[in-house]
């Protein structure tokens, strides 16, 4: 089914759990697409047969169907038809051939400048359920805006309501054919780190580190543990605390004001300590 979608800027509701810590933040653009709740849905299946893609032309279109089967390809084929590939990308999540009794709907989208993360609903019967033995091609399909997706290189990510990982791959769709590898980068926390300070290490907001470790639990983390980081903008330039250095100080040889600085690194005094790191640019 196609989902034509009114843009909203939410700057209050985000993809996943909202936590009340602070940190350098490029506001996302969250796209509702479903207002059913996913958490009663169950999936036990697999995704060998699954595909979650972002078409940007009609070749691409015309590409993707020619690897389904002939009943889907119709079905399918008689949405992408109605795309305007010159002004719109059309993301499709398809389940395969499969027996009745599963769906597939998208729920939510969140555009970053560096990312394109996709909730999805997936779901499989019941061990008592009694469902068709004929097949089926559960599919959802749902049409963006161009101008709304990341410029460049970007990572897209697609994950249902367990939290499982079902597509991780970088794009860029002015170059949609040609694979991009980008080497992933992971954390692992020490002592006395926090969810905040180290996402503005990265130069990311909460947020998206949470949306690529669905896992995470906001409240808790602890030491040695991995976390994923984003893809990001360029990591902000940072100054060290020395000896004799003052807010003052640093803001006026980095052009900031006082207030500024406390604002980029998230400060209520203006005490100093040696070694400190703050972000002097968020760019």
């Amino acid at each position: 089914m196609r989902k034509m979608v009114s843009l909203l800027v939410m700057f209050a509701v985000l993809l996943i759990p909202v936590v009340a810590e602070s940190a350098v933040r490029t506001e996302p653009l969250i796209i509702s697409v479903s207002d059913k709740d996913f958490s009663t849905w169950e999936w036990r299946g697999d995704t060998e047969a699954a595909k979650f893609v972002i078409l940007s032309s009609r070749a691409q279109a015309n590409r993707f169907l020619r690897q389904l089967p002939q009943l889907a390809r119709e079905t399918i084929g008689e949405e992408l038809a109605d795309v305007d590939f010159k002004r719109d990308i059309a993301i499709v999540a398809y389940l395969g051939g499969t027996s009745g009794g599963y769906g597939v709907e998208i729920g939510q989208v969140n555009i970053n400048a560096r990312s394109l993360l996709v909730k999805v609903g997936m779901q499989s019967p019941g061990k008592d359920d009694m469902v068709t033995m004929i097949l089926t091609y559960p599919w959802d399909m749902v049409t963006l805006p161009k101008k709304h997706m990341p410029k460049g290189d970007f990572e897209f990510i697609v994950f249902n309501q367990h939290g499982q990982v079902v597509v991780d791959q970088w794009m860029n769709l002015r170059r949609p054919e040609k694979a991009i590898s980008h080497k992933r980068v992971w954390h692992t926390v020490r002592t006395g780190e926090t969810l905040s300070s180290i996402a503005k290490h990265y130069g990311v907001s909460i947020d998206s580190l949470l949306a690529v470790n669905p896992k995470l639990d906001p409240d808790t983390i602890w030491i040695g543990q991995k976390l994923r980081i984003p893809g990001q903008t360029a990591k902000p330039k940072t100054y060290t605390v020395r000896t004799g250095d003052s807010l003052w100080a640093i803001a006026q040889e980095n052009d900031l004001t006082v207030e500024e600085l406390m604002q980029l690194n998230d400060l209520t005094g203006y005490d100093l300590l040696i070694g400190q790191e703050l972000i002097i640019s968020s760019k």
